[in-house]
């Protein structure tokens, strides 16, 4: 019997213009509760459900798909994320040079 694995992969990547940089956003169904696949893509172009985006996908999110994810963005937004030490040590490794 052949097993068949499903690995994480953004849906499309969207951009939204923070603080006059462009950063692209892997698009995951499900880190944010409510909103649906299409309704993701609008909400991601606002600056503010850009951040809360990006710390809860710190928060839930595997290191494959954060892998996905601009590291330079995720760096900037740890501080604010609100992580456990734990999450906070593996994440601050796995971005580092």
């Amino acid at each position: 019997m052949k097993r068949s694995y499903t690995f994480v992969t953004a849906r499309e990547v969207v951009r939204c213009d923070i603080d006059g940089v462009s950063i692209a956003l892997p698009v995951f169904v499900g880190v944010l509760k409510h909103p649906t696949e299409r309704q993701l893509y609008e909400l991601l172009t606002r600056p503010e459900v850009a951040r809360k985006y990006t710390y809860e996908a710190l928060r839930k999110l595997p290191w494959p798909a954060l892998r996905q994810f601009p590291h330079h963005w995720l760096r900037s937004c740890l501080p604010a994320s609100s992580l456990p030490a734990p999450r906070r040590r593996a994440v601050e490794f796995m971005l580092s040079p």
